[in-house]
Parts: C-alpha cells; structure tokens; sequence
C-alpha cells in the first residue's frame, strides 16, 4: 500500500467509524425495542424502505459511490478518491429516511445489556470493515454501514446466550425463592388479554389469598424471575405469572422454573403470526403451558381449544371449562344477557358483566378462582370493581364534555372489533360523532393488511370518522375506508383534529399506539 492509498484509507475509516458509531445507535433504540431478538432489526429495516423507498436512493448512492471509489488513486486521482471515500458514508447517515435517531415515544435507556449490546454491535462492525478494507480497499469501510441492520441482527444472535448465561444467577435465585415460598403458580397465556385477566385474578382472588402477580407486561424469563425475587414473601399463598413468547418453546422453558399448578388460556388468535407464521404453530406455543400443569382452566368458545380440553382430560388433568359468550361450560360470562355461572353446580346470577372489557377475560379469572375455592359471593362481588389494565380500553370523561377510550396497548383484531363497537354504541347513545384515531395493527404477517383494511371497514360501517396515523398501515386503513380516512403523520396531528372533530357530546377512541420505530 502506497502513502497515499495509506492516507486515503485511514481517512475513509474514521469517517466511517464516526458515523457507524452514531448511525448504530438507531439500530441499538430498535433492538431494544422489539426486545434484542435477533432477525428483528433487519424486518423493521426492510419495512422502512417499503414505506419510505426514498431511503433505498441514499442507499443506492453510497453503493455507487463505493463501487467508482474502488477504481482507486491511479484512476480517479488522490483528492477524488478522498473525497468519494469521506463522502460515501456520510450517505448511510440518514438512512433507512427519518427514522429518528434518538427517539420520542420510545427513547434508548442506556440499561447494563444495551451498553453491552452496543459494544458487541460496534465490534461487529468494526471486525467486518476491516476484513472489507484489507479485501477491497477504502470502498471497503462502507460494507459494514450497508449492512448496519443485518450486522446488528448477528450481533444479538452471538450476545444472546451471553445474555442467558449473565442472568443464569436471578433465574437459580427465583427458582431456590419459589421453593421455599411455596406459593401456589398460576400461569396464564394467550395471543390477547393475558394482563387484563392477571389484574382480574390478583383482584378477585386477592381477599382470600396473598396475592403476588407478576407487574405490568413482565412476562419473559427474567421479568418473571425478578418478580418472585423482589416481590415474593413469606405467606404468598398465589403466584399469577403471566407467560409470553415469541417461539415455540419459549413458554415450555418458563414452565420449567415456574411450574404451573393451575394453568389458563385466554384466547388464541392471529398475534405473532409474524413470527411464528401460522394459526396452528401458534396454538402450539400458547398450549405448552398445560404440558406440565394438573389443573388447567380453558375457554370452549374456540375449537381449537375445545380440542385441547379433550386432550388434557385424556391425560388425567383436570380441566375447567369457560365460556365469555354464554355457552355451556363450569364457568360461564354471558355479557349479552348479564348472567354469571360460577361452577358447574351453580344456578346463573345477574351481574352486569363491566363494559369496555372481554367476558372471556372475566371468565378465565372466575374458573382460576373457582379452582382456588374463593366463595361464589366473594368472587362475584369483586367484578364490581375489576381494575382496568393501562391503555387497554380505559374510559375517561374529559373536562371538555368528550369522551375518550384508551385502547393503545399491543391492539389485535379482537379487541379492536370489540372496542369499535362499544366506543360506536357510546356514541350514539350520547348523540356524538366517534372519531378512531389508529395506526393499524402490527406483527400480524400475512393477514395484517386483511385485518387492518377490515377495521377501516368497521369504523365506517359504525358511521365513524377515521384518521390513520403513519405509514406502516396506511394503505390498509384507506382501502378498507374506501378513501375516507384522514391521513396524518404523526399522532399528536391526529390528536388535535380528533379533538376538533368531536366536540363536547363526542367519542374518541384510540385504538393502537405505534412507538416511533415504526415509519
């Protein structure tokens, strides 16, 4: 290597070295935020350049630019080729357009794993541009920042089993405190209303046991190792762990540390159909939790799980059945006809079963209850006042007259059916317009364009106004509105006209809240 060609590469490295160690950041904030599984960043990168192919010209640039920079000093001369080599990464910078780096709903927190995260990222990088420089030269330092995304996704992939074996000592800890505690394990699943239906539990059963549920949405390894190392007692008599996944297997390994004796699924719907690609691969994740239960509680109001019910009863568990549409089972919630069964022995009661929520949530808890044996009185007293989880269909009367609906958690096509038409039949019996102010639903694969197009459909049928926010279902949410929906690209824009639109006597329902890694 010549002086010059010697000069041009060191140049051309710490440019890219500069801009790779500001541009990760962005993929570290996205890594977060989808929980560092590796292959996670690469889809939310090729889904900005599907919604904003604007950042794949940048893109396109700085290849172009790498390619003519590797003809070299001999051909280009010393101030080109210097230029060229400054200039080519500066392109990568915006890229994938106006992701923002530093985030506003959903800003990086420098925890321990990120900074270890973020290491990990950089020396990946590092390794691979300078493999890429001794192999092709200057043109080189700018493979590592065309693959920023990709080179982020292998990173969590080598850190993820370092991340495991450094938690290794919580898990040996939760699982010595769970023994010795002793408490009871209930462990609830489903593709939606998991947290609800753990706030409904904790509730309902909280007066005649001691009561710890695991917190807000911990419902990974060590969400649920620390709850029982911060928050288990001497005298908790029930554990209600809420148990997530994003594989197959995932809630087997849970089940193996926190082994269920009670077990509850609430539904199984189209979530993570991303991920695992099927209905069927997902009924078999979610169904992992009875593997090693002896007594489960399950709804009848699906054929699939119709179909596990026979199954576990062939195994000798015992089983619970539910119902959240008023048919036949233990355990009965009919909203309809505002009529509760709680046991298989027991005569139906009126109870007004609490609006903006699921009856199969509510009958879930109650079949958990009944197997915990909290009296018939004391259960039903306590739907008077079943909490609401945070952002889930939680109702509020402004000072203005207008009412809003708060359903901006993890929305699924369910729920948000659900909630449409509750927030519609609000509406009209306060003689208001309903306004939906949504970004559509996410992680749903195959079907998310269907799904999202439907709830368009629904929200005109209920004679609503609709406003779409952003682009990642844009074109969903205006085809199924037949054009009608209102555009807007931020939130807080959507927020103001909703506002306006309502006025004193209307409804506003929030239905979904994407965080900003989202175009």
């Amino acid at each position: 290597m010549t002086p010059a060609d010697f000069i041009i590469t060191l140049a051309a490295i710490l440019v890219a070295l500069a801009v790779a160690a500001v541009m990760n950041l962005k993929w570290l904030r996205v890594a977060q935020r989808v929980h560092y599984l590796p292959g996670e960043v690469g889809r939310n990168q090729r889904l900005w350049f599907e919604r904003r192919p604007i950042g794949l010209l940048w893109w396109a640039g700085a290849v172009v630019l790498a390619i003519v920079s590797f003809q070299g000093p001999e051909q280009l001369g010393l101030a080109a080729l210097a230029w060229l080599a400054a200039v080519a990464p500066l392109l990568m910078f915006p890229t994938p357009w106006r992701l923002p780096l530093k985030g506003t709903t959903s800003a990086l927190q420098w925890t321990a794993r990120a900074k270890r995260v973020y290491g990990g990222i950089l020396a990946v990088q590092f390794l691979t541009g300078g493999l890429a420089v001794w192999l092709a030269g200057p043109a080189g330092v700018l493979i590592p920042l065309l693959l920023a995304a990709n080179l982020t996704d292998l990173a969590l992939g080598v850190l993820w089993q370092v991340e495991r074996k450094l938690s290794r000592k919580f898990v040996v800890e939760a699982r010595r405190k769970l023994k010795r505690v002793g408490p009871q394990v209930v462990a609830i699943t489903g593709s939606y209303g998991k947290t609800s239906t753990k706030g409904y539990v904790a509730h309902i059963v909280g007066k005649a046991h001691q009561t710890v549920a695991s917190p807000a949405s911990f419902n990974n390894m060590m969400g649920l190792s620390r709850t029982v190392n911060e928050h288990l007692v001497i005298g908790t008599s029930v554990f209600v762990a809420e148990m997530g996944m994003n594989q197959e297997g995932r809630i087997r390994e849970l089940c193996e540390l926190f082994n269920p004796d009670i077990a509850a699924i609430t539904v199984i719907g189209e979530a993570h159909m991303e991920r695992l690609g099927s209905q069927e691969a997902i009924f078999r994740a979610k169904a992992e939790i009875t593997e090693k239960a002896k007594t489960v509680v399950l709804p009848v109001d699906q054929p699939e799980l119709v179909a596990l019910i026979e199954k576990c009863r062939r195994e000798g568990k015992t089983v619970i059945t539910v119902s959240g549409q008023g048919n036949k089972a233990d355990v009965i919630v009919d909203p309809d006809r505002g009529l509760v069964t709680y046991g298989p022995d027991a005569s139906s009661t009126p109870m007004a079963v609490p609006p903006f929520g699921h009856g199969v949530n509510v009958a879930v808890a109650l079949g958990i209850a009944f197997v915990l044996k909290v009296p018939q009185d004391e259960a039903l007293a306590r739907l008077a006042d079943l909490p609401v989880a945070a952002h889930r269909a939680e109702v509020q009367k402004m000072p203005d007259g207008v009412w809003i609906i708060d359903d901006t958690y993890n929305s699924n096509p369910v729920g948000a059916a659900r909630a449409i038409d509750d927030a519609a039949a609000l509406a009209k019996e306060r003689g208001g317009p309903l306004v939906v102010v949504t970004p559509g639903m996410v992680e749903l694969g195959p079907v998310q364009f269907q799904r999202n197009s439907e709830l368009a459909q629904r929200v005109v049928a209920a004679q609503g106004a609709l406003m779409a926010v952003g682009l990642t279902n844009r074109k969903a949410l205006v085809t199924g509105s037949a054009g009608a929906a209102q555009l807007f690209a931020t939130r807080a824009d959507a927020v103001t006209a909703a506002l306006h639109a309502a006025g004193a006597n209307g409804v506003i329902l929030y239905e979904n809240d994407l965080p900003d890694h989202y175009p």
